[in-house]
């Protein structure tokens, strides 16, 4: 049995299941749902709430569960899960390390701070690429934890300049804090990124406060192709200058 939920924010999809879902259930709610989310707005923040009585997927129903997720997973923004069932919330919890995406569990008893939390999260991209094809320098601004779509957007900046042009000169990471990655996803694709790019890239700046900046700036100057060098989060014109090889 699965019902869509109608009493939360706008902006956040809800579904109530219980027993045990299958085909049908997906037919008649869950695609039509998602469909019309994504053809609204491209992106999707869920609430799932799985009641007590809650036994799991049909065997048709977990091709669809697949297929579906296949199709869909580039598109959340987050995803709650709210349930008291102990065989949901740790396989969960442990799947929220590996998805492309922030997912949290609550308890039933706390289903409106999950509302809450879907509400609040970032509706932006968490890094925001400028780049000034004059110097070959691209700004990173960088505000939020990191998804996999951030560093795509990222490569989708660079890695067309870099196939025309070769190296690119220099880039800068503006980070007032530590951001962190929002899954294990996320970290994957960074080491992917860097891994990458090591040499084709010349200087890269680093403009934050973060107080071992220096310290990891000049260690990884000596291993790294790229020239490294920290600046204050408020020098960001000396940064992109220096990266420029001003």
């Amino acid at each position: 049995m699965i019902e869509k939920l109608t009493d939360l924010p706008d902006g956040i999809l809800g579904l109530r299941v219980g027993g045990r879902l299958t085909p049908q259930d997906y037919e008649d709610v869950i695609t039509p749902m998602v469909a019309e989310a994504v053809r609204e707005g491209g992106r999707m923040r869920c609430l799932i709430e799985i009641e007590d009585d809650f036994s799991g997927l049909t065997p048709p129903a977990v091709v669809d569960d697949v297929r579906l997720g296949l199709r869909t997973v580039g598109s959340f923004d987050g995803v709650a899960v709210v349930s008291d069932l102990g065989w949901i919330r740790t396989p969960t919890q442990w799947a929220a390390f590996v998805v492309p995406f922030p997912m949290r569990v609550f308890p039933m008893a706390e289903r409106r701070a999950a509302a809450d939390w879907l509400a609040a999260l970032p509706a932006e991209a968490r890094i925001e690429v400028t780049f000034d094809e004059t110097a070959g320098v691209v700004t990173a601004e960088v505000s939020e934890a990191l998804r996999i779509e951030d560093f795509e957007r990222l490569a989708a900046t660079i890695d067309p300049w870099m196939r025309e042009h070769g190296e690119l000169p220099g880039l800068v990471l503006h980070v007032r804090r530590v951001p962190g990655w929002t899954s294990l996803g996320s970290l994957v694709r960074h080491i992917q990124f860097v891994v990458r790019h090591q040499g084709k890239l010349g200087r890269l700046a680093l403009a934050t406060d973060v107080p071992v900046a220096d310290a990891v700036a000049s260690v990884a100057d000596h291993v790294l192709h790229p020239q490294i060098r920290a600046f204050g989060y408020a020098d960001l014109r000396a940064a992109q200058a220096w990266a420029a090889g001003s």
